[in-house]
């Protein structure tokens, strides 16, 4: 199994509580869309804002393949890119176990 979390940190421009509910729908809307994800979850930092990343993505797949997919995923770059706008900072690692 791979393990993929991805964490941002928002822009200071936008709202926040939007901004986490946004990057929550829009990648919790691609299990069932992206058929290699097994779970995923959009989890909001509580501890240490001046620290920490504001927020992050944590997912799991079969394989590295099933994360290659799901990188390459039309609905996943639609997703991407619209996250970028809202970010100034991410941080990813993928790990397998």
């Amino acid at each position: 199994m791979i393990s993929h979390v991805v964490a941002w940190t928002l822009r200071e421009d936008v709202d926040r509580d939007a901004a986490i509910a946004r990057v929550r729908e829009l990648l919790t809307g691609l299990v069932g869309t992206v058929p290699s994800i097994r779970s995923l979850e959009v989890v909001e930092n509580v501890a240490y804002p001046d620290k920490n990343s504001d927020l992050a993505v944590v997912a799991t797949f079969d394989d590295l393949a099933g994360l290659d997919a799901y990188q390459v995923h039309p609905e996943h770059q639609a997703a991407a890119a619209e996250i970028r706008g809202l970010v100034t900072g991410r941080a990813a690692i993928d790990w397998e176990s």
